[in-house]
């Protein structure tokens, strides 16, 4: 059994379903990063939320639902779990988060007593801020390239856990995990209810597109390798035009 490595992806399932059932002040869930109540959210009886949450894994929150549902399957990922959770950076994201992260190895310790299990909170910078959504997914794809990256050199399986958090966030650090060397994605499909494992995805950027970031090719070079003209490049994001020449996406930089 090899050790297992999950970076998850945080939203505010967990705060809605507290509020629920009486555990959270109700609307502290929904405020935007800016309303003055998000500093109510550090005095929310947190003990009490980690005792939902460890208590309620399948019904607290889409993290560990997911998490639960996966160790319910291959409970031997529960022998060695690291993990990481991704947070907005804003109240509701930091809470939750800090949450999961004392519950997850509770819920782990339900499916192999005596295993090793650890992990931490990354806040990402701007996440969940609406002026500083790009600035913010640029930082997501360091992360999650960096801790994947460290998983791997650890002889560690990493997955990303990807059910937690809205659609655009979830859906690029799925492709960040996968280029960072990810051998599987675990969600819990809306539809369906239940755990679904998507395989290994040797996921790599076109190699003219890393020709093209490392200075070797011209625009005109990476249009004709990939069939479209360069116009067609600027105006599919993969081109963006800074100080008269045109560079690659800065978020495809950060996945090179």
């Amino acid at each position: 059994m090899r050790p297992v490595f999950f970076g998850i992806t945080v939203g505010a399932s967990l705060l809605t379903n507290a509020a629920k059932r009486g555990h959270l002040p109700e609307g502290l869930d929904r405020l935007r990063p800016d309303d003055p109540r998000q500093a109510e959210l550090d005095k929310a009886p947190r003990g009490a939320l980690v005792e939902y949450a460890a208590s309620n894994p399948r019904e607290c929150c889409a993290e560990l639902n997911t998490v639960a549902a996966v160790l319910e399957r291959w409970s031997w990922m529960a022998a060695d779990l690291s993990f990481v959770l991704y947070a907005s950076d804003t109240g509701q994201g930091r809470l939750a988060a800090e949450v999961i992260k004392e519950a997850l190895c509770r819920v782990a310790s339900g499916f192999w007593r005596g295993g090793r299990c650890g992990g931490r909170v990354r806040v990402v910078e701007g996440l969940g801020w609406e002026d500083k959504f790009g600035e913010a997914l640029l930082r997501l794809a360091t992360a999650i390239r960096e801790d994947f990256s460290e998983a791997r050199r650890e002889g560690r399986m990493p997955y990303i856990v990807a059910t937690g958090g809205f659609k655009p966030e979830s859906t690029f650090a799925v492709v960040a995990a996968y280029a960072a060397g990810a051998v599987g994605v675990f969600y819990i499909h809306e539809t369906f209810r239940r755990l679904v494992e998507l395989p290994m995805v040797p996921l790599q950027l076109h190699g003219a597109v890393a020709k093209f970031a490392r200075g070797e090719a011209d625009e005109h070079q990476l249009a004709r390798e990939l069939g479209l003209d360069v116009q067609h490049l600027e105006a599919v994001g993969l081109l963006v035009e800074e100080g008269g020449a045109r560079r690659l996406n800065p978020l495809l930089e950060r996945l090179l």
